[in-house]
This record gives structure tokens, sequence and C-alpha cells, in this order.
């Protein structure tokens, strides 16, 4: 069973064969140390595409790219997989326009997976090849230090949403940050180390949310674990998408 029922329900590939520009049906994308990213099993068009991405949403760009024992690997400048501040941000814009531009070309992700037991190892994400679906719209919420929320090229309306979701009163201060790339809620106490009955509030909301970006039509696209964390603790970040309309 697929973990990403779009595949199953909009793929449709012709005659139960993926495009002829790839030869596998199935590809790879992992994150590794702090400053590369590895593409295995995906074709020459799709690392040609995938360089300008990175190039158009990561403004340090690329240091040095090759092949590295059958994958395709790019070496960033800065280190997007440990980024503080606003490179924590930029990190999550680069991602968000990689997943984005992987799904427009029919790739559709199966599974974020940690296969490593290395110590702060990240995620490994499969893809699966059909046909390319309707313009889509991206956007990621990223759970930060002990107690903060950031909104990432979310669309405006969603603010007050979220606003409303969380409580004005569990909300300590909320503003644009860096530059206005992120829209931040700081909440009252700890809740990503929460215990105890924090644990559970804080997971209610959690659902609360996903129930109020459902009801906008946005759709849970992956949870990617892609960040060190400047403690050695780490979060998953969220991506979502909606059709375009």
């Amino acid at each position: 069973m697929f973990k990403n029922n779009e595949y199953a329900a909009n793929a449709g590939v012709v005659n139960g064969f993926p495009p002829a520009y790839s030869r596998h049906q199935h590809a790879c994308l992992t994150l590794n140390m702090t400053d590369r990213l590895r593409l295995i099993q995906f074709p020459t068009t799709i690392i040609d595409i995938i360089r300008q991405t990175i190039l158009n949403s990561w403004r340090q760009g690329i240091q040095k790219e090759k092949t590295y024992a059958g994958a395709y690997e790019f070496k960033f400048k800065g280190m997007p997989w440990y980024g503080q501040g606003a490179e924590a941000v930029e990190s999550r814009f680069m991602m968000m326009s990689v997943l984005s531009a992987l799904h427009h070309q029919g790739w559709y992700l199966l599974m974020s997976t940690d296969i490593s037991k290395k110590q702060a190892d990240k995620d490994s994400l499969i893809f699966q090849l059909g046909t390319p679906p309707p313009p889509t719209l991206f956007f990621s919420v990223s759970f930060n230090e002990l107690d903060k929320l950031r909104l990432i090229g979310a669309p405006p309306e969603l603010i007050p949403a979220v606003q409303q979701i969380i409580g004005t009163s569990e909300i300590q201060r909320e503003e644009w940050v860096y530059s206005q790339a992120a829209y931040q809620f700081k909440l009252r106490g700890h809740p990503w180390l929460g215990s105890g009955e924090e644990a559970v509030t804080s997971r209610i909301k959690l659902l609360n949310l996903l129930d109020c970006f459902a009801s906008y039509g946005w759709q849970l696209h992956a949870t990617v674990d892609m960040s060190l964390g400047h403690d050695g603790s780490e979060t998953d970040t969220w991506f979502f998408r909606r059709i375009q309309q």
C-alpha cells in the first residue's frame, strides 16, 4: 500500500509503464552530512532540473557536484542541514522547491524513511514515477527550538487560521522573520519538549492544524527529518501541497 495515496489515485501510467525518459520506476533522494544532497536512480533530465532548482532557491549556491557510488551528489555552499537562523528557513524553502520540482515531473513521493542507524542521520525520500500532476502549490511548517512554529511559503489566509487554532492565550509573540521569509509563532511553554499533559495538548493542537489546513484544501505531502539541530535534537519539517486553483 502506498504511504502517499495520491500516486495510486492520479499517477495512471500508460499501459503500466512509466514515461520513456527513465528506465527506473523508483528513485531516492538522500540528505547527507551537513551539506550534501544525493540523487539515486534519477535520470539525467531530473538531475539537470534539480541543479537549476537548487540554484534558484539556495542563495549560497553549489560548491561542487560529482557522481558518487552510483548516485549523483550536490555539495552546497553553506550547511543547509545544520542551518540556524535565516539559513534554517532557506534550507526548508530549498527542500520545498526540490519536492515541488520532482512532483511536477511526475515523481510521486512514496515515503520519507529513516533507514540508517548512524547518529544524527536524516531521512531518505523514496519516489515512484507516474504521469505529471496538475500545477501544484507547496508550503512548509517547521518546529524550531522548544517553542516556535514557522510557516514558510504559506498563503496569507492561513496565518489568521493558525492564530485561531493555537489560541491567542497560547501565543507569546508572533511576527515575520528573516526578511519576511517565514511567519513565526512563539508559543507559551515548551511544546516540542513537552511531557505529561503538555505532550498530549501539543499534539491535539497539531491535529487541529491538520484539520485546518485540510479545510483549505492542503494535503500533507511529506514529513522530513532534514536537520541536525543545534543541540543534537531534531524535529521533522512538514510539507503540504494543494492543486493550484
